[in-house]
């Protein structure tokens, strides 16, 4: 009787156990998707701007591509950026990306280096990526390091743009490309 009555919960029990299992994966993800957008607000405050852009209604928050965020963007729709309300939009081109003071690369091998570098030259457009294989085409780069995520800041492409970063945010990168790439 005793046997029975173990075959009978293991079963259930088992299942329980896989879905605590599944549920902190999809937990974990969804938490380093919520560090990213929290990161993206901050990092945008130790970022200088030139004048021009600070004169406007919003500051804007674009992301070109599906979402890489699971929604986590527009967590930070209202909270404002020198004054500003972020506003979060999709965009599908870098000619519509002009207003964007952020802009994020879900997928940023659809863009040319080249087609790339040669707008942010025009466009003072702050550029974010994830993924350390991608950092020559975004000013900071997500990279997860020993499951944290990390900065990596590419100063030359800021500098294209006519963007410089606070040492504040200099002294949290993992790593700093600042060479002439």
């Amino acid at each position: 009787m005793a046997k029975g009555w173990q075959q009978r919960w293991v079963m259930p029990y088992m299942a329980v156990l896989l879905m605590c299992c599944q549920t902190y994966v999809c937990h974990a993800e969804l938490k380093t998707h919520q560090i990213k957008a929290a990161y993206l607000y901050q990092i945008s405050k130790f970022v200088f701007w030139p004048e021009e852009r600070k004169q406007v209604d919003h500051f804007q928050v674009c992301q070109m591509g599906r979402d890489s965020y699971a929604g986590n963007l527009n967590k930070i729709t209202g909270r404002s950026v020198f004054n500003k309300p972020v506003i979060i939009r999709s965009v599908d081109s870098l000619s519509n990306a002009q207003d964007c003071h952020l802009l994020v690369l879900s997928d940023p091998t659809k863009i040319p280096l080249k087609e790339l570098r040669t707008w942010l030259s025009q466009n003072s457009v702050l550029t974010v990526v994830d993924g350390e294989e991608y950092w020559e085409r975004g000013m900071v780069t997500f990279v997860l390091e020993k499951q944290r995520v990390r900065l990596h800041i590419n100063l030359s492409l800021a500098k294209t743009s006519g963007l410089t970063f606070a040492a504040n945010l200099l002294e949290v990168a993992s790593e700093i490309h600042g060479g002439n790439n």
